[in-house]
């Protein structure tokens, strides 16, 4: 049996890429081969979710500081009681905190980038940065990391230029799982969607609203082409520290009655077939998760220049790329799409097609295993 420990921060189970990654991991692999366990910072949503597939959930809520300095015991304790063969740390704190504990541990050890690191972080303030490089550089030189995973060819390339220290990173695809549950979808909001739908084209941005995802310019560009005369509907799923914003600032640009903001939605991708396209505004990323969902459930995608977006999209021709933050390219190939009904059906079966033959779970979770035991024997 081989045991794996991940340790993770900051996720909350809605419209997490991250925690949809690790549930897939926990969920589809070989339980008769694999154990995966979670440390992170806490959160009941995602402990009742884990537990019901059967994983341990183990909460160091220190985790929710900056600089956690005082996670380093109770995980080093817990990790020390359960004793995995694997530590594979996401995000930059699990990564410094674990890396700096495998020091004395000596576990194998993995660090899953997502699409940011250090030096382009946002949340962290310049000294935060620094301390973090400076651990960063310790864990470095003291040989403490076995693997580095990035979850496209691009994430690879933007990984190895914010950081030589690393070992040369392993590519993955999350994909889709099939699994997926989309029953008990709300009534109300079918006939909120179905009656936009009567009258005009719906644009969907789905994903956390926080700084990284940009979603003001998705309510820039709606503005834009509404008052153009597009009939264009923009429907945004999601919470997030800046959803009041959002909301303001739709109503500030005029958009309100080219605007629907919904919630969080549980089954989202229950809703997808009401689509006719889906944006992505980001202003990085590693490969969010609603990509792999557009393209399983047939709806072209238009998005950024920005992470793996761009493998993915171009090479199965399952939507189109434009420069990162240049909305009027984003205009033109959004109505490219909108316009031409032929395009838009060729776009969405190309991507339930890549799905199928190439971003299926099982190719994912038998990439993990791989990798897991490929490490294991070295």
């Amino acid at each position: 049996m081989i045991k794996v420990c991940h340790i993770v921060n900051i996720i909350t189970g809605k419209s997490d890429g991250v925690f949809k990654h690790l549930k897939m991991l926990f969920e589809l692999s070989d339980k008769n081969r694999f154990e995966h366990f979670l440390i992170f910072h806490g959160n009941k949503k995602i402990e009742d979710e884990l537990k019901e597939i059967g994983a341990k959930v183990f909460v160091v809520d220190s985790l929710n500081r900056k600089i956690p300095l005082t996670a380093f015991f109770p995980i080093y304790r817990i990790i020390a009681r359960e004793n995995p063969q694997i530590i594979q740390t996401h995000l930059i704190k699990p990564y410094a905190v674990a890396g700096l504990l495998n020091i004395f541990l000596r576990k194998k050890f993995i660090f899953n980038y997502h699409g940011i690191f250090i030096a382009g972080n946002e949340y962290y303030n310049f000294i935060e940065k620094f301390i973090y490089q400076v651990i960063h550089c310790v864990i470095s030189l003291i040989r403490t990391v076995d693997l580095v995973l990035v979850p496209s060819e691009r994430s690879k390339q933007l990984l190895r230029s914010q950081t030589k220290l690393f070992p040369d990173p392993v590519v993955y695809y999350n994909g889709y799982s099939c699994r997926e549950n989309n029953n008990n979808l709300d009534e109300n909001i079918i006939r909120t969607i179905t009656q936009v739908k009567k009258d005009s084209k719906i644009i969907a941005v789905v994903g956390r609203l926080e700084r990284e995802k940009r979603v003001d310019r998705a309510l820039m560009l709606i503005s834009k082409l509404k008052s153009e005369g597009n009939n264009i509907q923009l429907l945004i799923f999601g919470e997030g520290s800046l959803k009041k914003k959002l909301l303001h600032l739709a109503t500030s640009l005029g958009a309100n009655d080219s605007v629907k903001f919904f919630d969080y939605i549980q089954n989202i991708e229950g809703y997808f077939r009401y689509f006719d396209l889906i944006l992505f505004t980001s202003e990085w990323e590693g490969i969010p998760f609603t990509l792999w969902e557009a393209m399983a459930n047939g709806i072209p995608i238009i998005a950024p220049d920005v992470g793996g977006f761009k493998e993915v999209v171009e090479e199965n021709m399952c939507g189109l790329i434009y420069q990162p933050g240049n909305m009027n390219d984003a205009k033109l190939k959004l109505l490219a799409i909108l316009e031409d009904s032929a395009l838009r059906e060729k776009l969405g079966k190309n991507g339930s097609d890549a799905i199928k033959t190439k971003f299926g779970a099982d190719n994912f979770i038998k990439k993990f295993e791989s990798i897991y035991s490929d490490l294991l024997k070295e």
